[in-house]
């Protein structure tokens, strides 16, 4: 039952571990006939015109 208990907790915080490293849509901006978009953990993505930016990425 502990061995059930101690893996169960240890799931649980690598799930919600992996949920914190996802950066945030912090700003996002055109040059030209692209789109960038900038996220909270400093990565910057460069997208179609057309689409819009995800919220986390």
């Amino acid at each position: 039952m502990r061995k059930k208990f101690k893996f169960i907790v240890a799931i649980a915080i690598s799930l919600l571990s992996s949920a914190v490293l996802a950066g945030v849509l912090m700003s996002q901006w055109t040059e030209g006939t692209s789109r960038f978009c900038k996220y909270s953990d400093g990565e910057v993505i460069k997208i179609s015109f057309g689409e819009t930016c995800p919220s986390t990425n």
